[in-house]
């Protein structure tokens, strides 16, 4: 009898629920797709003008790669007025005065381009961009430099130039593992490496006029 009751009294108590359930009408929801004409976008094929896009893509585009040039060592090979103002600042370097830069400097007719921002006082620069504040870092890396392989660019005209080291205009993917070697004299392979992602040389580099001027002594690209 306990049993027979409780039965009847679950059945009252989920009728009314039931009910409800049976009376919650049901509706299919049906997704229409936009129209061409609507939304030209979503028109196959697009139909836009990508030549905006095309020229974005060209100027980002790889640079050509850099050509293999002779490269040189002997300084025999190199005009007399530059022979002498390289040999300059091997002396100087190795003094470890880098003060003594500033009456070569002053000789020329052009100061150096030691920055891509003005410099009002060469010395002063050089010893605030060295890592020991007093220019002897500084001028182990000039010292360095200066007794690379060199380039002879633009030769038989009034831009004929002189560059050390070679590496600032050479293929950095395309070296040698003798000519790494000559490399890692100057910088470390982390260096190095971060070059060769970045595609130019960023170190430090030393330009001569034919002339005999230092037309520059700079970093970065």
């Amino acid at each position: 009898m306990y049993f027979r009751l409780l039965i009847i009294g679950l059945l009252c108590t989920t009728a009314p629920a039931m009910a409800a359930t049976q009376a919650i009408k049901t509706e299919t929801i049906r997704i229409q797709r936009p129209k061409a004409e609507q939304f030209p976008l979503l028109d196959e094929g697009f139909n836009r003008d990508t030549s905006s896009e095309d020229a974005l893509d060209s100027e980002f585009a790889e640079e050509p790669p850099l050509p293999k040039l002779d490269v040189f060592y002997d300084d025999t090979e190199l005009p007399e007025a530059v022979r002498a103002t390289r040999a300059t600042l091997i002396k100087i370097a190795r003094s470890g005065n880098v003060a003594a830069l500033a009456p070569l400097f002053a000789k020329q007719e052009q100061p150096p381009e030691l920055s891509f921002t003005p410099v009002r006082d060469p010395v002063s620069f050089l010893k605030d961009s060295s890592g020991d504040g007093e220019g002897h870092e500084i001028l182990a890396i000039l010292l360095d430099i200066v007794t690379a392989g060199y380039l002879r660019l633009n030769e038989g005209t009034e831009e004929e130039a002189y560059i050390w080291p070679y590496f600032a205009r050479y293929p950095l993917h395309d070296l040698t593992p003798s000519q790494k070697v000559e490399m890692y004299q100057i910088v470390t392979a982390a260096d190095y490496f971060e070059m060769l992602d970045y595609g130019a040389w960023t170190f430090y580099r030393l330009g001569i006029s034919k002339d005999g001027d230092v037309r520059s002594f700079i970093a970065g690209d």
